[in-house]
């Protein structure tokens, strides 16, 4: 089996000013990088010290293969009267926990008359060696404003650590209804490595999925993998047979479904195999991003205060002002299609109704708006529904 990462170099001066690590990713990528530094006494191997890239505000949620170097300014002011060993390790996410990779000793000279060590908070820089790839254009350095970052690592994150806490099923059979870009289930696929990650969308966004990767810089192995695909199905109609599935994912697609999200829901119970997990993440209408015209407007509740001819003419009349979508453009009048497409699902109706199907709550999540200021339009909403911006929930189906 290929080693994953491997440590090629450590090096530091006397005073320990700066230490450098030079390490090379021989796989295609490896995911939630950590670096540790240590200082051991060499005789006993009691830590004198350790800090972590994670303690210092790095999140380096991924790297491709490639040559790297981190240079750390430790401080630790001054070393013990003893002689040291100063570790160097590195450490990737590997079947949902840290797993050691490589790591790396320097015996230390220690000068006796030096006094205890003063330790600080270190300084990290880390770059790349390989050509054409600038680490600031990663999608973990660039933050929740950035299309690929929160659907590849931030979304994927949530479905695997948050909300089904490295289920060992997310090793199976997993089925994404109404999957959009793909972008999400690719983000599973490659930290997850299961049996089978199908995507379905009847609207195929999908196809530009090896292009938004290349952008992003990730390898394009995967394309070439069979148990990752993509069909242009109908939550409605889902092509599989009863009981197949492991796991069942909807993010963000229920509420597009037109005319109703039962039949999916009922759909998605047939497929799914009993003790098997399903993770939601539905818009609610009423809650501070349900009616996705975030676009046209400033005031989130601007669905519910006018008419629906106004907020037509509104709509079809405006410049919306994009977000960054991965590239994708839609046109005023495809998003009021899709707003008046859009179920008006609550919380509490949501619940209900997958509890009728024999799925019981495992982990559920909510984010709330900060303040609602009524208006004589909304005083007959309900403060829960506008108060309530999104729900994030798993379930296990019934055996």
């Amino acid at each position: 089996m290929t080693e994953q990462i491997a440590i090629s170099n450590v090096q530091a001066p006397p005073d320990l000013s700066v230490v450098t690590l030079d390490f090379v990713i021989q796989v295609p990528v490896v995911f939630d990088l950590d670096v540790q530094l240590q200082l051991l006494v060499e005789d006993s191997g009691e830590e004198l010290y350790s800090i972590h890239i994670r303690q210092a505000g790095w999140d380096v949620a991924w790297l491709p293969a490639g040559e790297y170097r981190i240079q750390v300014r430790p401080e630790f002011g001054a070393l013990m009267d003893t002689d040291c060993l100063l570790r160097a390790a590195v450490w990737s996410n590997a079947n949902g926990k840290a797993e050691l990779e490589s790591s790396h000793e320097l015996s230390l000279f220690v000068d006796p008359r030096r006094p205890a060590p003063i330790l600080r908070r270190p300084d990290w820089q880390m770059s790349c060696a390989t050509p054409g790839l600038d680490l600031k254009n990663l999608s973990w350095n660039l933050g929740h404003d950035n299309w690929f970052f929160s659907h590849f690592d931030h979304a994927a994150r949530v479905v695997i650590q948050l909300m089904f806490d490295n289920s060992p099923r997310l090793k199976g059979k997993i089925l994404d209804v109404g999957c959009g870009d793909g972008i999400t289930d690719l983000g599973i696929f490659l930290r997850c490595q299961p049996e089978l990650l199908v995507g379905i969308d009847p609207f195929r966004g999908y196809r530009r999925l090896p292009e938004i990767a290349k952008a992003n810089f990730l390898p394009d192995d995967w394309q070439s993998d069979a148990r990752l695909r993509f069909e242009p199905a109908d939550g409605n109609n889902i092509p599989y047979d009863d009981d197949n599935f492991d796991v069942v994912l909807s993010w963000g697609s229920l509420e597009h479904i037109a005319g109703g999200y039962q039949a999916t829901l009922d759909e998605i119970r047939r497929v799914l195999k009993p003790g098997g997990l399903l993770f939601a993440h539905p818009g609610l209408f009423y809650g501070p991003k349900g009616n996705h015209l975030g676009e046209f407007f400033d005031d989130p509740w601007i669905h519910l205060k006018l008419g629906e001819e106004e907020l037509r003419q509104r709509v079809l009349s405006s410049t919306p002002n994009y977000l960054d979508r991965a590239g994708e453009f839609a046109s005023p009048e495809q998003y009021w299609q899709w707003y008046t497409e859009l179920n008006r699902i609550t919380v509490s109706d949501f619940e209900q109704r997958v509890r009728s199907l024999g799925f019981q709550p495992w982990r559920a999540a909510l984010r709330t708006a900060n303040v609602v200021e009524y208006t004589d339009q909304l005083q007959q909403y309900s403060i829960a529904d506008l108060c309530t911006g999104e729900l994030y929930a798993s379930f296990v189906l019934d055996n």
